[in-house]
């Protein structure tokens, strides 16, 4: 397997707190899948960085894909709607960039805990909450796949204060309609694209409950939805045998993807051993 070419510190967008960065993981020349994938890191809205998905960016990349990690600017720095602008600036950032055949057409996005969230609203609401010029012009900020790993997908119930407040900018008794804006089981449609969702059995960040129920919404809309529920805590998909498992069904799942994509509505578990 040839190593994957990175290449950092990508400037995609300026912003009154501080520029955003992306790193590209590029395949190297030969065979490649037409896909690029866009990771994003979670850290409950208010931490992380890039770098989280680095190793499976480059694994990626070594089995044909594009892959990118992006910044966002984070709670402390900026309330929502500022990380959701930011995804997806990265999205059009990446359809309008000049040298196009770098970056394919077809985008999937992929995020983890916060990052999933974000992954799944830009998913499911494309055409809402319209960036600032960022230069990118009339671009699309739709994709056409999500994957995501734990992910907060209904805001309605948060607490009055933590995390999700800090990053909503007002407890959801103040501002229920935004919260209700910023749930993306709140903004499934038909038009949705196709999702695949894990979540770990041992989870004790997220409940496994909220994920199903985000799976069972996109299946009522008629969604190309799959959820596999494996052994493991919050991060499972960092560690073997998991890391390599999912980097083998996401290489599956983009492969699919397209007008004769076979529909897949279920649950599956941990393969056989």
């Amino acid at each position: 397997m040839s190593p994957a070419i990175d290449e950092r510190e990508i400037r995609f967008k300026r912003t009154p707190q501080r520029d955003l960065f992306a790193t590209a993981y590029l395949p190297p020349d030969g065979d490649r899948i037409e896909t690029t994938i866009v990771l994003l890191h979670g850290g409950v809205w208010n931490r992380g960085e890039r770098t989280f998905f680095d190793e499976r960016g480059r694994a990626l990349a070594e089995r044909g894909m594009q892959a990118v990690t992006v910044d966002y600017r984070l709670s402390g720095e900026a309330t929502y709607p500022a990380a959701l602008k930011d995804v997806k600036s990265a999205v059009r950032w990446l359809k309008s960039d000049p040298p196009a055949n770098r970056y394919p057409n077809t985008l999937v996005l992929c995020g983890h805990s916060a990052g999933a969230h974000l992954a799944a609203l830009t998913a499911a609401a494309p055409t809402d909450t319209p960036v600032p010029d960022d230069g990118f012009g009339e671009t699309s900020s739709a994709v056409d796949g999500l994957i995501g790993f734990a992910g907060p997908y209904d805001l309605l119930g948060a607490r009055q204060d933590g995390e999700t407040a800090a990053f909503m900018g007002g407890p959801p008794s103040a501002i229920p309609e935004q919260y209700r804006n910023a749930s993306p089981r709140e903004r499934v449609t038909q038009a949705h694209p196709p999702a695949r969702l894990y979540h770990g059995t041992e989870d004790q960040w997220l409940t496994l409950r909220e994920t199903r129920a985000y799976r069972d919404t996109l299946r009522l809309a008629g969604v190309d939805v799959e959820l596999r529920t494996p052994p493991g805590d919050h991060f499972f998909f960092q560690e073997s045998p998991w890391f390599e498992r999912t980097l083998d069904q996401t290489v599956s799942f983009v492969t699919e993807l397209g007008p004769n994509a076979a529909d897949s509505t279920g649950e599956s578990g941990p393969e056989p051993e």
